[in-house]
C-alpha cells in the first residue's frame, strides 16, 4: 500500500514541475514579446513607459560665404581714364604764335586778278580767292589798276599760306583766306600801304580790329591813294599800257598776271581800249581792262 501510494505522490510532483518550468518559460516568451511592443505585461498590467527625455538639436553649421552685391546695371558706358602718352603730339598746320595765326596750308599763286582776288594752286588744283577782311578798288575805278600792280608786287608767282578764319567760300564761291608769306600778312599790307581798306564781314572778323587800324595809319600818312588823285592806267603801264595775245585774241592790263605768262612772241602792244576792241581783241575777264 505504501508501495502504491507512493507513486501517484511522485508523479504528482513530476507533473507540478513540469507545469511549473512550462509556465515560467510562457511567463519569460510573454514579458520580452509584450516588453519589445510596448504593449501590457502578461499580467494584465500596463508597463509603463520610460519618460522621454527632451531631444536637443545639434545646430546645423553651414560654411560661411561672403555675400557679393551684383554690380549695378548701368547704361552709361564706363570710360577708362586715359593714360599720359609718351607719343608726341600732332601739330598742325604751320602756326605763328607771335600773330596768333591759326593752321594754314600751302598754295602758289599763279594769277592776280585784282588789287584783292587772286588765283592759287593747291594740291594741283586752281582756286579763285578773295583776301579776307580787305577791299581794293576795281580795275576800271580810280586807284583800282594801281591796287592791282601793288598786289602783283607783293605775291605774282609766290609760295604763299592760306589761314581761313570761319567762312569757307563767300556767295561768288571763292575761297575766303588770310594770305601769308613769311611773318607779312598780304591782306593787312595791302591796306598799310594804303591800296586797299577795311571791310568787316562778319563772321570773319578774327583781324579786324588790326586792319582798322593799318587803315587809319595809312590814311594819316597820306599813303598810296590816301596821298593824292589817282593815275590813269595807261599812265601807270607805261608806254605799253594794254598787251594782247596773238594766239587768243585776248588784251590785257600790262599789270595782269597772264601778261607774264605770254610768250613774248605773242604779245601785241596797245595805246587805247577802243584800239585793242577796233582790231577784234575781247577783254580779260580777270583783270577786266
Amino acid at each position: 500500500m505504501r508501495g502504491s501510494n507512493s507513486s501517484p505522490r511522485k508523479f504528482g510532483y513530476r507533473a507540478f514541475g513540469l507545469r511549473a518550468r512550462v509556465s515560467a518559460i510562457g511567463l519569460v516568451v510573454c514579458a520580452l514579446f509584450f516588453l519589445a511592443a510596448g504593449m501590457p505585461s502578461c499580467s494584465g498590467s500596463a508597463t509603463p513607459a520610460p519618460p522621454a527625455l527632451p531631444t536637443t538639436r545639434t545646430p546645423t553649421i553651414l560654411p560661411t560665404s561672403t555675400l557679393t552685391r551684383p554690380p549695378a546695371t548701368s547704361t552709361r558706358a564706363i570710360v577708362p581714364t586715359a593714360k599720359p602718352s609718351n607719343a608726341p603730339a600732332v601739330r598742325p598746320t604751320r602756326t605763328h604764335t607771335a600773330t596768333g595765326r591759326g593752321p594754314t596750308e600751302t598754295a602758289r599763286v599763279v594769277r592776280v586778278i585784282d588789287g584783292d582776288t587772286i588765283v592759287v594752286e593747291i594740291g594741283g588744283q586752281t582756286y579763285r580767292l578773295r583776301y579776307i577782311g580787305v577791299d581794293a578798288p576795281e580795275p576800271d575805278l580810280p586807284h583800282g589798276p594801281e591796287a592791282a600792280e601793288r598786289n602783283a608786287a607783293l605775291v605774282s608767282g609766290r609760295i604763299v599760306e592760306l589761314e581761313k578764319d570761319v567762312s569757307e567760300v563767300d556767295r561768288y564761291g571763292r575761297l575766303l583766306r588770310y594770305v601769308w608769306i613769311g611773318d607779312m600778312m598780304v591782306n593787312r599790307e595791302l591796306v598799310c600801304q594804303g591800296y586797299a581798306t577795311a571791310a568787316t564781314y562778319p563772321p570773319d572778323v578774327k583781324y579786324q580790329a588790326l586792319f582798322l587800324q593799318c587803315e587809319r595809319e595809312a590814311r594819316e600818312a597820306g599813303r598810296g591813294f590816301w596821298g593824292g588823285e589817282p593815275a590813269s592806267a595807261p599812265q601807270q603801264s607805261g608806254p605799253c599800257p594794254y598787251i594782247g595775245n596773238r594766239n587768243s585774241k585776248v588784251f590785257h592790263y600790262a599789270w595782269c598776271s597772264s601778261v607774264a605768262q605770254m610768250n613774248p612772241a605773242n604779245k601785241v602792244c596797245f595805246a587805247t581800249k577802243e584800239e585793242a576792241l577796233a582790231q577784234g581783241y575781247r577783254p580779260c575777264k580777270n583783270c577786266r581792262p
